[in-house]
């Protein structure tokens, strides 16, 4: 009952009182937007401060696979089946299953299909809400701000055969200081029991965690880490930092997405002085 009334307030709120109370209820102290010197400060101070033009398109998902697919070509990408601008031109009949849709200007609102629905009406509705979500207003992550949504359909990777595994569809998240990879986050079972591990680029465990505890078996490192670690690197070249989500899909490297703000600055290190590694990191 509470949440729709946070939601006016916070909508109501100038964004650095918006960022500011937000740091405070995840980390427990207001964050330094003047010097800012943890990692979760510092991306507080980009989603006030930093309007570096390359960033809106890079976080957009669609516009982010056709420059990753135009730079190292159309297998490094999952493929795109369709787009559209509203949920009232999708043709259900038409999209090929299973797929996933999803929006192009936020995170974590994936719709799956593993067939044409039952009740289309009902997916459309959904898929409009979230056209209209304000991401940006969420977490005053301002590139957001600058992305005119769209919905994006992809196939659905593990239903579709493509990759399935005990652990579900692995994803790699590589964090970027300066075009240099300094940790591996790898998330497992996310739909089951989420488990979050870090390794660094040889591949040792780190001994930390961020949100989710690790997972109590053993991670091997994908096959094609290397080539992994050169994408990452390529792609995080030029930004102070940036992380780079990646898949190995039957031995072959695929593009995720690109994320600025991790978490929206309000995941919280344990132990807390990765925290302030990280920000020393991020330079």
């Amino acid at each position: 009952m509470l949440k729709p009334v946070w939601v006016v307030i916070r909508d109501a709120l100038p964004a650095k009182t918006h960022v500011a109370l937000d740091h405070f209820r995840n980390h427990g102290k207001l964050p330094n937007l003047q010097h800012p010197a943890t990692f979760n400060e510092k991306i507080a101070y980009r989603k006030l401060y930093d309007h570096d033009a390359r960033i809106p398109s890079l976080v957009d998902k669609i516009t982010a696979k056709e420059q990753m697919g135009s730079r190292f070509g159309a297998e490094f990408i999952i493929p795109t089946l369709a787009t559209f601008d509203s949920e009232a031109e999708i043709d259900f009949a038409a999209l090929p299953y299973p797929c996933v849709v999803k929006p192009n200007h936020a995170s974590g609102f994936n719709v799956f299909l593993r067939e044409g629905p039952a009740n289309e009406g009902e997916v459309r509705r959904r898929l409009g809400r979230l056209l209209r979500y304000r991401h940006e207003r969420a977490s005053e992550e301002w590139a957001y701000s600058q992305i005119a949504p769209r919905l994006l359909v992809e196939p659905w990777v593990v239903e579709s055969g493509i990759e399935s595994g005990e652990h579900g569809l692995i994803d790699y998240k590589f964090h970027t200081f300066g075009g240099r990879v300094f940790s591996i986050q790898v998330d497992v079972d996310r739909y089951t029991n989420h488990r979050r591990s870090f390794f660094d680029p040889s591949w040792t465990p780190m001994q930390f965690e961020l949100l989710y505890p690790r997972a109590v078996y053993e991670i091997p490192p994908p096959v094609a880490l290397k080539e992994m670690l050169r994408y990452a690197a390529q792609i995080g070249e030029g930004f102070a930092y940036v992380r780079v989500d990646l898949y190995e899909v039957a031995g072959k490297v695929k593009f995720g997405e690109v994320t600025f703000y991790p978490g929206a600055g309000l995941e919280v290190f344990n132990p807390p002085e990765f925290d302030a590694l990280f920000g020393v990191l991020w330079n």
